[in-house]
């Protein structure tokens, strides 16, 4: 499918452009990045799902549904565990936009810093002491950092998207596709390029998730709760290229 696309434009400007780096465009919101945060989420899905009773700490729409299957079912203890991650989730995107009110926008960047330094140590301390904590205070815990990493990072070259789920993502790529495999209007062939750019942008930000939840899967049936580290290490790693990118 690249080289298709690769054909369609001759000139030295084409569709893969977006993987130069682009001084107008701030190091939190390149698609490097946005794919290493993109693959934590689906890794820490899969980490939890595993091994916290079948509870998303990301996902919440897996959550609600499980929550009304539980109700329905009549296990309302199963259906409590699900709906702390909501509410803690819920406490998240409250708490970002407070500090987005109080900030009035500005420094949000600086703030992304902080989150994944905070995102880091709460991964190490579920990793650590996941014996000694009940389950749904730790997805509870996971779930709240999510929804203020999701409000932080959310711009990915230019473009919005998510961090911790593929629906959005998963529609906005098959939109831009669509539009540069089937547009007929030869006129603005720039828009064309910018739509197939775009599709890409959002197919590698699906792929990395995938790829994370695949890993998390392997690690966590393989070194069980502490494999949870290995999403700490990442965002540590994430954390470290940033602050020597700017240095």
């Amino acid at each position: 499918m690249i080289n298709k696309l690769l054909k369609k434009d001759k000139s030295k400007k084409n569709i893969l452009s977006f993987l130069k780096n682009k001084k107008d465009i701030h190091i939190l919101e390149t698609i490097y990045i946005a794919s290493m945060l993109s693959m934590v989420g689906g890794y820490v899905d899969a980490y939890t799902y595993i091994t916290r009773d079948g509870v998303f700490a990301y996902a919440q729409t897996g959550n609600i549904i499980f929550l009304a299957m539980n109700l329905a079912s009549g296990r309302f203890y199963d259906a409590i565990n699900c709906l702390f991650p909501i509410l803690s989730f819920i406490c998240g995107i409250w708490f970002a936009q407070f500090i987005k009110k109080i900030t009035n926008g500005r420094h949000i960047i600086e703030w992304g810093y902080i989150i994944l330094l905070i995102n880091t140590i709460i991964f190490f301390m579920v990793g650590l002491f996941s014996k000694k904590f009940p389950n749904s205070l730790m997805v509870s815990s996971v779930s709240f950092i999510s929804a203020v990493h999701m409000s932080t990072f959310n711009r990915v070259e230019g473009l919005s998207y998510v961090t911790n789920m593929c629906t959005g993502n998963l529609r906005s790529a098959s939109e831009h596709l669509f539009n540069y495999f089937f547009s007929n209007n030869k006129n603005k062939k720039e828009d064309n390029i910018k739509s197939g750019k775009n599709g890409l942008i959002y197919l590698t930000i699906i792929l990395s998730f995938t790829f994370g939840a695949y890993l998390g899967s392997l690690f966590t049936n393989k070194f069980g709760t502490k494999s949870v580290c290995i999403a700490a290490g990442v965002l540590m790693f994430v954390n470290s290229f940033m602050f020597f990118e700017e240095v």
